[in-house]
């Protein structure tokens, strides 16, 4: 977005709202699962005991956004819509966009106020969390495209093939790190995290890995996270240590073997707050409220370099989650 001019951004902004509504909605109503061959809407309506003239608006506006096409009076998806969009393909993104859609900007953000009075009183998050909902929901999120996304980044290591226990630390309902250790017969791996084990035990029943994957629970910052991992994977969640990452990293090196890789996968913030646009924006309603959370561009390898390692390689890549900084240190 901020490769556009300002001219082409504001004539966009009065629509921003709008897209957003009609793309969540055709995920919801899983429109899309059902345009893998063309269809009229007329069909689709009757299919789906929707609305006929409603359903064809809907279909005709998809095809303005590019993510229908439409030949005489079918509607099919473009190819990337079938890749991305289409229930139960391996890269599927839908769940995920619809999740972290919905909880973006759940941090109060009235902008006017917070720049002319400053932060107000810290808000409570998570005090009524149906975790069985929210882990649900999460899992969901985690699974199709974010799963492929992890595998390609380790699939590319050079380490790959000696990669044969891990830990995911951080790992919320587990399928990122599970992804890691299916990918090989020989891997088996730790899932660590504050959440209910319950959770996470769910994921290793479903992935079928109950004799190669076990919960750790627990805070990473303060309890032990075990040691003889060859691969440790941190995927958004340095934020939590801010202000003790380099503890956090003195933990990481003592726990991996020799060789051991870890993999940091985050925000990577500019040191002037300016780039890259959507993490700067996605941290916003945080720093308006004194919440220092992003991790800022070299922060995770400072603070690895001053843990002990010596071995760094970082890029940003635009993830399905952002623009993130990969981090890929060696001990």
């Amino acid at each position: 977005m901020n490769k556009q001019s300002v001219w082409e951004q504001l004539t966009r902004l009065p629509f921003l709202n709008l897209y957003e509504k009609l793309v969540n909605s055709a995920i919801e109503l899983d429109v899309f699962s059902h345009l893998t061959t063309p269809t009229t809407a007329k069909a689709l309506a009757e299919k789906m005991g929707w609305h006929s003239q409603n359903t064809e608006y809907l279909l005709s506006a998809l095809v303005s956004i590019g993510f229908l096409k439409k030949q005489s009076i079918y509607y099919e998806n473009t190819e990337e819509t079938n890749r991305y969009l289409v229930k139960g393909t391996k890269e599927y993104l839908g769940d995920f966009l619809l999740f972290y859609g919905q909880n973006e900007g759940t941090v109060p953000m009235d902008v006017k106020k917070l720049v002319t009075e400053g932060p107000g009183k810290s808000q409570s998050m998570g005090q009524s969390l149906d975790f069985e909902q929210y882990g649900n929901a999460l899992r969901k999120a985690q699974k199709g495209y974010r799963q492929e996304e992890l595998l390609k980044i380790v699939r590319s290591l050079p380490e790959n093939d000696s990669i044969h226990h891990i830990l995911d630390l951080g790992c919320a309902t587990g399928l990122l790190g599970l992804a890691v250790i299916s990918d090989k017969k020989e891997r088996s791996g730790i899932l660590f995290d504050q959440l209910p084990p319950a959770l996470i035990k769910e994921s290793i029943n479903q992935a079928g890995l109950t004799e190669r994957a076990t919960v750790k629970n627990g805070n990473f910052m303060t309890d032990d996270i075990g040691h003889g991992y060859d691969l440790i994977l941190a995927i958004g969640v340095m934020l939590f240590a801010k202000g003790h990452m380099e503890d956090l990293m003195k933990k990481c090196y003592d726990a991996l073997n020799p060789h051991g890789v870890l993999l940091v996968v985050g925000e990577g913030i500019s040191v002037d707050h300016t780039e890259p646009w959507d993490m700067v924006l996605g941290y916003l309603p945080y720093y308006f409220q004194g919440m220092d959370l992003g991790v800022l561009h070299n922060e995770v390898q400072d603070a690895a370099k001053s843990a002990g390692f010596t071995k760094f390689e970082q890029h940003t890549k635009l993830l399905c989650s952002g623009n993130q900084d990969i981090c890929i240190i060696r001990k």
